[in-house]
């Protein structure tokens, strides 16, 4: 498999002539040598480059082979071996192309592999389901995954159950659970809570008598060194670290040379007299060096002559020092002034800057870095700089090809010196983006005071650098603001109850006393009349049936009686009978997350929903009771628009997940998925005749016949998200808001922009059409509805 095509989803790796390694991220890559003979132009290259060695990779493999009898013995008498070496030593290869392939020769294990990444219970799951169900198809198991990660988060499944299942589906088997680069939970997991409760989940896993259980799962965790103390922070993890980690030291010198010399030997190539020796001197104190040194012998292999490795060539690739700097500077140095600077927006997103620890590498998105970035990142990767994938949501993603093209490649490392203190304020700006977003975007989890100055700041100076957080800031912004023109309302009510009392004092000092008396008690006499009769109108309201207007009543004359300092058991009896014989009639329950978007059809009996769970659901409205007709599942993310439409017959959803569904809302069987976004669909709308579905966000607004789902064309001109669409009543205009701030009207027919609306002073979230098609209404960020 080529890299470029490298995919995050469920894949397996042969292993002998039975068993599979499940959800295993591997490619090997098969590069012809530049200049050879006719009869070895088909010698496949021994040696891995920056990735590493796997199952299929043991028999070109040395150098290890201590270290290998050493966790075969642990699967003995363990299930929990942390394997730990400093970057660049070569724990994955050991466990993937050393121990695993020796246990599948003993015989009798099962393999599963993952990678915690920024979901590890998701990255768990997916591991664990093609040994848990192993009937299911992989759309099916896909599903099963993220319903077996939700289970094992919220404890409602214990993990021991998972393994009580696949021991009954492989009876005569062990598993051996591999979880690599297992730093991950501490550099891609931002929320501590999640990398406890998953921590406690491995844990519950282990069984803890003096001797392991002839069916007992073994986890083998791979980590680099410089993260122990993070690991040894949450006590119950470091009582299970003490004495059980194999740490994996650097390779001595004869080990090296079988690294250098074995491969090539296997397929009949030598080396240059003294060559050997040369690159051993130039690697032996290297820290991390292995990288380094398969890059070395890989680019030397695909530029030898014949079947001789030689000094020239080595000299010419940098040897091995510098042959990975060299490659990154010239596909650097290829690439135009723009480009160079695109490129260095790029790898500084790709990597974390380390606090007390080296540099690492992180995972970026592909909305971080934006659509016009992304056809850079794969040159990156087809230079072997990057590797793209796709996250558990099919977001597209990206990350440095390895650890060691951080610390080896000069104008990395200046870029990060350079960048360093933004780099690392940004790291604590996501974390706060994800908190917000873990608590459903509560107003209460935005920037305040001197974080959101500074991040106000940072966002004119580098909006570019700032793309996946610009709406957290600006949505900061507009909470700072709403909560300032509340203290300034605040404000003025507290002067002019002030300027209240005084005239009142005035007034006081003015009338007798004996006058003042007898008008205080007619006052109160007064109130406390008008606080019965509310009281009495409000059961009176309550007996008819109208308990919305019986709750108003009974409050307005409940809020009369804390100044006269008095009880009534009349008003007291209209709280009591509206409190607790009061129902509401409106309200429908069942999604299980908030609610995105709702449409009623237009007979007014139906009512559809579609929330952050997933899932749409369409409610009876006709009797106004809780009723449920039906849940619609098929989007594997948030649900964010929905829309019935003219004829009642069909439903149009827009979801996170890029797509649009089309459902039969009679039968609520899908229609049809409408694919061609390239982010999450914010918005939809049918037009009156029911012909068209106009859908945006990704800047674009997309046209789709609705009979046949294919797309008309796209409408370009937003230099921003696009929010919401709206079409015209005569479904002649479409109209569109945006985070550029503008509304934009367009010829439904053509296609053409007709107008830009640049009224509003922040994004525009909203824009409607009047029945007469006349009025167009916009509400946007700034607090303001314009007409």
């Amino acid at each position: 498999m080529n890299h470029t095509e490298f995919q995050g989803e469920v894949k397996g790796a042969q292993v002998g002539d039975h068993n599979i390694i499940y959800n295993y991220f591997y490619y090997r890559e098969e590069v012809k040598p530049t200049s050879v003979d006719v009869a070895d132009e088909n010698l496949p290259c021994p040696y891995r480059g920056l990735f590493h060695f796997g199952p299929n990779d043991a028999d070109v493999f040395f150098g290890r082979e201590i270290f290998i009898e050493e966790l075969y013995s642990a699967t003995k008498t363990q299930n929990f071996i942390p394997v730990l070496g400093a970057s660049g030593s070569g724990k994955s290869s050991v466990v993937l192309a050393g121990l695993v392939p020796k246990l599948q020769t003993a015989g009798h294990w099962q393999f599963t592999h993952f990678r915690p990444g920024a979901d590890p219970f998701h990255a768990l799951a997916v591991a664990l389901v093609p040994l848990y169900t192993p009937n299911l198809d992989a759309t099916d198991q896909i599903a099963q995954a993220r319903k077996l990660a939700g289970y094992l988060q919220d404890g409602s499944m214990l993990i021991s159950d998972v393994f009580a299942k696949i021991r009954q589906n492989h009876p005569n088997e062990r598993v051996l659970l591999i979880a690599d680069q297992f730093e991950e939970i501490y550099t891609l997991c931002h929320h501590q809570e999640t990398r406890h409760k998953f921590l406690d989940c491995l844990l519950a896993s282990l069984e803890t008598s003096t001797s392991l259980s002839a069916s007992a799962t073994v986890w083998v965790t791979t980590m680099r060194a410089d993260f122990l103390g993070n690991a040894l922070s949450y006590r119950p993890f470091a009582d299970v670290l003490q004495n059980a980690d194999l740490k994996l030291g650097p390779m001595n010198r004869e080990e090296l040379t079988q690294v250098i010399e074995k491969p090539a030997e296997k397929l009949g190539v030598t080396f240059a007299s003294g060559l050997v020796e040369r690159i051993l001197e130039d690697v032996e104190n290297q820290p991390g060096n292995l990288p380094l040194l398969e890059f070395a012998l890989t680019e030397l292999w695909n530029k030898r002559t014949g079947k001789q490795l030689t000094h020239n060539i080595y000299e010419e690739i940098g040897q091995v020092e510098g042959a990975l700097a060299r490659h990154a500077d010239e596909k650097y140095g290829n690439l135009t002034e723009a480009e160079k600077e695109k490129v260095r927006r790029i790898f500084i997103q790709l990597v974390r800057p380390g606090e007390g620890t080296e540099d690492t590498r992180r995972v970026a998105m592909k909305a971080e870095l934006g659509e016009q970035s992304w056809d850079l990142v794969k040159q990156l990767a087809d230079a072997r700089l990057v590797v793209t994938s796709r996250n558990a949501t099919s977001q597209e993603t990206v990350e440095v090809v390895h650890e060691a093209l951080i610390r080896n490649w000069g104008e990395l490392r200046e870029w990060m010196n350079k960048d360093r203190v933004f780099r690392a304020w940004q790291e604590r700006l996501r974390a706060a983006k994800g908190q917000w977003e873990a608590t459903q975007r509560d107003s209460g989890s935005l920037l305040r005071g001197a974080a959101l100055a500074e991040a106000e700041e940072k966002l004119k100076e580098r909006p570019g650098d700032l793309i996946d957080e610009t709406e957290f800031i600006e949505e900061s912004i507009q909470e700072n603001n709403r909560l300032k023109q509340v203290e300034v309302a605040r404000r003025k009510r507290e002067i002019r109850t002030a300027w209240g009392i005084a005239a009142g004092s005035l007034v006081a000092v003015v009338i007798s006393g004996g006058l003042g008396l007898t008008a205080w008690n007619q006052k109160n006499q007064s109130e406390l009349n008008q606080a019965e009769s509310l009281a009495r109108y409000s059961l009176s309201l309550f007996n008819e049936n109208k308990q919305l207007e019986a709750f108003v009543q009974a409050i307005k004359a409940g809020k009369i009686l804390p100044s006269q300092h008095t009880t009534n058991l009349q008003v007291f009896n209209a709280l009591q009978t509206v409190r607790f014989q009061g129902r509401e009639r409106n309200r429908l329950e069942g999604h299980s997350l908030f609610v995105n978007s709702v449409s009623i059809s237009p007979d007014g009996k139906t009512l559809a929903s579609g929330s952050v769970d997933n899932t749409i659901k369409l409610w009876n409205l006709e009797t106004g009771k809780e009723i449920q007709i039906r849940t619609l599942n098929g989007h594997s993310y948030s649900v964010d628009s929905v829309s019935i439409s003219p004829d009642g017959k069909t439903l149009a959803s827009g979801s996170s997940d890029n797509t649009i569904k089309l459902w039969n809302l009679e039968t609520g069987n899908l229609i049809r998925t409408l694919n061609g976004h390239s982010e999450d669909v914010s918005s939809v709308s049918i037009s009156p005749d029911g012909k068209t579905l106009a859908s945006g966000r990704d800047k674009t607004i997309k046209l789709w016949n609705l009979e046949t789902g294919k797309e008309i064309r796209t409408l370009n001109g937003h230099s921003n998200y696009v929010y919401d669409v709206s079409i015209s009543p005569d479904g002649k205009t479409l109209a569109s808001g945006s985070g550029d701030k503008t509304i934009k009207l367009w010829n439904l027919e053509t296609g053409k922009a007709i107008r830009t609306l640049n009224e509003h002073s922040e994004s525009v979230s909203s824009v409607s059409f009047s029945p007469d098609g006349k009025i167009l209404a916009s509400g946007s960020l700034d607090n303001t509805i314009k007409l």
